[in-house]
């Protein structure tokens, strides 16, 4: 089981990853064209934007379904899914932070992965007392409202991050 759900997750973020290869560009540029030819990292989000309005229903499933003890191959899927929709949000976020930052994206990528790391090692700390305190499927539901509330996140920097990225000595556009 447990090698099914990591070749499912694997094979789920290999797919996400084609597809933000192929269309993260040409968003991008269409989206630079309809601003007067002036493309901005901010147009690099719109496939973030998607992926982090569907990460919470699929939190919510991976929990509820073993809950509600519905099929296996159901959760296989939910585990598929959430592999692409982690890359649909990882691979805009790279792209924006490397054409914000410019000559200290390394360092910004840095503090990206550091973020990244943090979040891999404490949230699987908390599920366990979690669920145990509410159950499976509410405590990943209370996890799937958190998620719900950064949802606007990349909306807010997609519209106000050009105007924050000018007051910025590190970000600014000369």
């Amino acid at each position: 089981m447990l090698k099914a759900l990591l070749t499912l997750i694997g094979i789920g973020g290999i797919c996400g990853v084609f597809i933000c290869n192929s269309f993260v560009d040409r968003i991008f540029i269409k989206l630079g064209e309809s601003n007067g030819g002036k493309a901005h990292p901010e147009h690099r989000l719109p496939l973030q934007i998607g992926g982090a309005s569907v990460f919470p229903v699929i939190v919510a499933l991976y929990g509820w379904i073993p809950y509600s003890q519905w099929s296996v191959v159901l959760l296989l899927v939910a585990v598929g899914i959430l592999g692409f929709v982690v890359m649909m949000i990882m691979v805009p976020l790279t792209s924006y932070v490397v054409d914000s930052f410019g000559l200290y994206s390394a360092s910004a990528m840095t503090m990206v992965l550091i973020a990244r790391c943090l979040g891999g090692t404490l949230i699987p700390l908390t599920i366990p007392p979690l669920t145990n305190a509410v159950g499976i499927g509410y405590g990943f539901l209370i996890l799937a409202a958190i998620c719900v509330a950064l949802v606007p996140l990349p909306v807010v920097v997609m519209r106000y991050g050009m105007h924050w990225r000018q007051n910025s000595v590190y970000t600014r556009n000369e």
